[in-house]
């Protein structure tokens, strides 16, 4: 082989390694957490430095979800959720069960008019 063959060979697997690294990193990002913001109810537990992605299975369709760190962040110290409390639906899910509860309000309200 020729030099200028093996410097391509060494430049795709160091490019190959870098990608990896990042990959992993990726995969093990850590978000930090502002405790100030949280919701902590009426706990003496501390809650952890960082968030990290939790993966769980939704409760209605059983598909393998992941809640991402950056999605923990918003839902904890930004739209103010119990710290203690998980996502147990996926996306599609949430959706279905949010239709459902403003179809079931709307039929009480109906049968509350009714009553009047």
């Amino acid at each position: 082989m020729n030099k200028r063959k093996l410097k391509n060979i060494k430049k795709e697997s160091q490019k190959k390694k870098l990608e990896s690294a990042r990959a992993e990193a990726f995969k093990n990002r850590l978000v930090p957490v502002d405790k100030t913001k949280l919701n902590l109810g009426n706990s003496y537990e501390t809650p952890p430095d960082y968030y990290k992605d939790i993966d769980f299975i939704c409760v209605d369709c059983g598909s393998n979800e992941t809640w991402l760190a950056e999605q923990q962040k918003w839902w904890y110290e930004e739209a103010g959720g119990y710290y203690f409390a998980t996502a147990i639906r996926c996306r599609n899910c949430r959706k279905i069960e949010k239709k459902r509860k403003a179809e079931a309000r709307r039929v009480h309200l109906n049968g509350v008019k009714m009553k009047k």
